[in-house]
């Protein structure tokens, strides 16, 4: 049974009926997988292309639980993978979510982001009711949850279900993150010193992810929070959407040595490699593919500074100043993709329309990346954007801002394919001395890195393709799932 807070617990929520899309597999018999996604574009785009992978497996057949806001941003998997089908729930009310917020975190602050961790618990008792309701043929047999909806690994116990986490992020974050939240020891608190002891891999109380330093003994909300991580990072199978090359040194001891031991890992990634995206994948671009490639076919290969900061975290005023200032200064040539509403000191675009585009809203960012003139990504470190990254060969200019960010920087320093320009999310850099990094990159005292940039993509292809690491893993997790007991 899942605590959720007092002021939750004690509501009834009013829901319709789910609503089920049918797809070509209904009732045929194969195991079924339900897959309940977290409404985070950073989460759910890698599901969603794990959840085709399973459909077209040819053993399986595949569900995805979204919330009625959420159940266009299937249209584009549907599309390509018609199997996959789709059940709707009414998004649940929460105290704790202000009215008109959305059922997406996309561009929300992030005190909003984490309140939908528990209010989302409240889909607990219709999904449930949904899975009771299928006829035998197409009962759920399988239930793969994000890491932030661990409330379904309950839900997979009283259905017989066999449960498996799934993760956006590295193995080296998830066992940082189980470190701290399932050891037992007490809670490291708000200091310099690093996290681990002496024999350990250390982190720095400010680079750990925002969600854990905010816990809070005695506070309802984040004890609900910390049961749903604990209940996703206690699952005996854990599915990461990483690879091999990628983080050698985590993913080599990754087999648990006794039931109780860490859980085992599956890596399955780079999954924007592993499944061929549709062009609107996770949304409508603002801007069409073939236009932003007809612009950057201008440039010399590897010249392109692409800028992002993803959908999570909006720049202040100042530290769009600093990086258009630093983009001015850099003389390099450069595509900034930017949340709708920001704005940019006056004068930017049009001094530096030669050798700059603009992108407000939703980029295809997985074809611009992998255009021969982009070389590097100023970015922040999310794991999704950097396995689009490294999979197209680019090598990465890296501010780090939370939540796993710090420690994908880490991987992206020990495989040597990137530069740091700033860290934290209030940091706001000298705009000299970015330009100064960025010019750096793009110059002759970048091309090792880029070289080896080179190198990782064509590894990350290879992990995917048949016979590679992450394609083993990924049959492993087909033949976990399809063993029906």
């Amino acid at each position: 049974m899942l605590l959720l807070p007092s002021s939750m617990d004690t509501q009834e929520p009013v829901l319709a009926p789910a609503e089920t899309l049918e797809d070509g597999d209904h009732g045929n018999g194969k195991p079924h997988v339900l897959v309940v996604p977290f409404p985070a574009q950073g989460h759910m785009l890698a599901l969603l292309d794990l959840a085709a992978l399973l459909a077209t497996s040819g053993k399986l057949s595949v569900t995805v639980a979204v919330t009625t806001g959420n159940a266009a941003l299937l249209d584009p998997l549907r599309a390509s993978c018609p199997s996959v089908g789709v059940v709707t729930l009414p998004f649940p009310s929460s105290p704790f979510l202000p009215a008109g917020c959305g059922e997406n975190t996309n561009e929300l602050p992030l005190d909003h982001f984490r309140m939908y961790i528990p209010s989302l618990a409240l889909l607990h008792a219709p999904l449930l009711s949904w899975c009771r309701a299928q006829p035998q043929r197409r009962r759920v047999t399988a239930v793969i949850s994000d890491v932030f909806t661990g409330w379904a690994r309950p839900l997979a116990e009283e259905l017989g279900a066999r449960h498996v986490t799934f993760s956006p992020c590295s193995a080296l974050y998830i066992a940082i993150w189980r470190h701290l939240c399932c050891s037992g020891r007490s809670m490291p608190r708000n200091t310099d010193d690093g996290a681990g002891d002496d024999d350990e891999l250390a982190i720095a109380w400010r680079q750990l992810s925002t969600e854990y330093q905010i816990l809070k003994d005695g506070d309802e909300v984040y004890k609900a929070m910390l049961q749903i991580w604990l209940l996703s990072l206690g699952a005996e199978h854990v599915v990461v959407n990483s690879f091999a090359a990628l983080e050698p040194s985590y993913l080599e001891h990754r087999v648990p040595s006794s039931p109780t031991a860490q859980p085992r890992v599956l890596a399955v990634g780079p999954l924007s490699e592993a499944w061929a995206n549709s062009g609107d994948r996770g949304g409508k671009p603002s801007v069409p593919a073939a236009t932003v490639a007809a612009w950057l076919d201008a440039f010399e290969t590897g010249s392109v500074v692409y800028v992002s900061f993803g959908t999570q975290h909006a720049l202040s005023p100042e530290q769009v100043a600093c990086v258009a200032d630093a983009l001015a200064l850099s003389s390099a040539p450069f595509v900034w993709a930017m949340w709708t509403l920001t704005v940019l000191p006056e004068g930017f675009e049009a001094a530096t329309a030669s050798r700059g585009t603009v992108i407000r809203g939703w980029a295809p960012q997985v074809e611009i990346l992998r255009h021969r003139a982009v070389g590097w990504f100023l970015m922040h470190c999310g794991m999704n954007a950097l396995l689009e990254a490294v999979s197209a060969g680019v090598a990465m200019l890296t501010w780090p801002m939370g939540a796993d960010h710090f420690v994908n920087r880490m991987l992206l320093r020990e495989a040597g394919v990137a530069i740091d320009v700033a860290e934290g999310a209030d940091a706001v850099p000298d705009a000299a001395q970015m330009a100064k990094a960025i010019a750096t990159a793009v110059g002759d005292e970048g091309k090792p890195i880029r070289e080896r940039a080179v190198e990782l993509g064509r590894e990350a292809v290879a992990a995917v393709a048949e016979g590679g690491s992450s394609h083993r893993d990924l049959q492993e997790l087909i033949r976990l799932l399809a063993n029906v007991d």
